[in-house]
């Protein structure tokens, strides 16, 4: 008999035997104190009740008592099955916890670039999009920052792409560093990138794209043989709650005008996009 029977059967025979006027045991069946006169089957392996008295038991006791002991039966299979059950779905949840978190793990790799840790192409055009639909919605500002390195070809020429490479890593690292949790900075494509920046108004953005391209022009990149000193040209654009409905590429096309405009006018500077390049077009910058 388990635990819970045993703490059943010991709970109910007190009564049963007050109920009955007749002591009650419950034995083992090939005890040598059961007689049939005495004694009640149990339907449960291997065990019986036993009148202790002496005085039989009737055809309505034994039935009284076979029904009690059935029903604490099945009482206590139903509890093995509810915990075997529990047992199941806790286990289930767990796996789907496992799913869910290697789902995220690559879900998260998938959307960045493997060289500097930022976020891809991909990724960042898609937050452009969704956020671009929660400003018009809201009213809420938005802001969008591209920035090209100066001159980076020279630097691959010079040291080597390996060096390139370790320049791309040093300013993906001081992106990251740069920006507000709710910021998205992205590797947008070669020595191109981007940081989206919700809530924010064109206005302001001034300070923070500075700051990136001093720290920038500040940070030298420690290369096989040289350190090399990293500038930045920055274009940034944005959506204001005046604004008339824009798509992400166009937004894009904004910032990427602008970045143009930096470029021409010495590198190393910040400028922001207005309706006057609205005529220019992209890949029109001189080499990099």
């Amino acid at each position: 008999m388990s635990r819970d029977i045993d703490v059943a059967g010991a709970r109910i025979l007190a009564p049963l035997s007050s109920l009955l006027r007749k002591p009650l045991r419950v034995v083992d069946s090939q005890s040598a104190e059961r007689t049939d006169a005495f004694t009640v089957h149990l339907p449960l392996p291997h065990l019986s009740v036993v009148s202790a008295g002496g005085a039989p038991f009737s055809e309505a006791e034994r039935h009284l008592i076979y029904e009690i002991f059935d029903l604490i039966r099945h009482a206590e299979e139903n509890t093995v099955r509810v915990q075997e059950l529990q047992v199941r779905v806790n286990r289930l949840e767990r796996e789907n916890l496992d799913l869910i978190v290697k789902h995220r793990i690559l879900s998260e790799n998938s959307s960045r670039d493997s060289l500097t840790g930022l976020y891809n192409r991909w990724y960042v055009m898609d937050k452009i999009e969704a956020e671009i639909n929660r400003s018009l919605r809201h009213g809420a500002p938005l802001s969008l920052m591209m920035l090209d390195i100066d001159h980076f070809k020279n630097v691959n020429d010079t040291y080597g792409h390996m060096a390139g490479d370790q320049v791309l890593q040093s300013v993906g690292k001081l992106l990251r560093e740069s920006c507000r949790v709710y910021d998205v900075p992205g590797r947008y494509g070669g020595e191109e990138f981007c940081i989206l920046l919700p809530e924010t108004k064109l206005d302001n953005t001034s300070v923070v794209a500075n700051r990136i391209r001093e720290r920038l022009e500040m940070t030298g990149v420690d290369v096989p043989g040289a350190s090399v000193v990293v500038t930045a040209s920055i274009g940034v654009a944005g959506i204001e709650s005046s604004d008339t409905v824009i798509t992400g590429a166009g937004l894009i096309d904004r910032a990427d005008k602008a970045l143009y405009i930096a470029k021409e006018h010495g590198r190393n500077r910040v400028e922001f996009w207005d309706d006057a390049m609205s005529g220019l077009g992209r890949g029109q910058t001189t080499d990099h």
